[in-house]
């Protein structure tokens, strides 16, 4: 973060949101897949799981900007 001491800037609270953004996500999938064994989905299981494999890869591409760390 490339604020000064004590203080935030928009970059930081941007930084800052966007984890709560990925941690609120993880959250939220533990609780989902605790519960999984209760949800019935039949056939449509065995798609259900690329499906938002391929969800949460975009969207934390999305969040992260898709920008290499240096």
């Amino acid at each position: 973060m490339g604020s000064k001491k004590f203080t935030l800037n928009w970059a930081d609270i941007s930084k800052i949101g966007k984890n709560a953004l990925l941690v609120g996500g993880a959250a939220a999938l533990t609780y989902v897949a605790g519960n999984l064994d209760q949800i019935d989905l039949g056939t449509l299981g065995t798609l259900f799981v690329p499906i938002v494999a391929v969800g949460l890869d975009t969207a934390i591409k999305w969040l992260k900007d898709n920008k290499d760390e240096e």
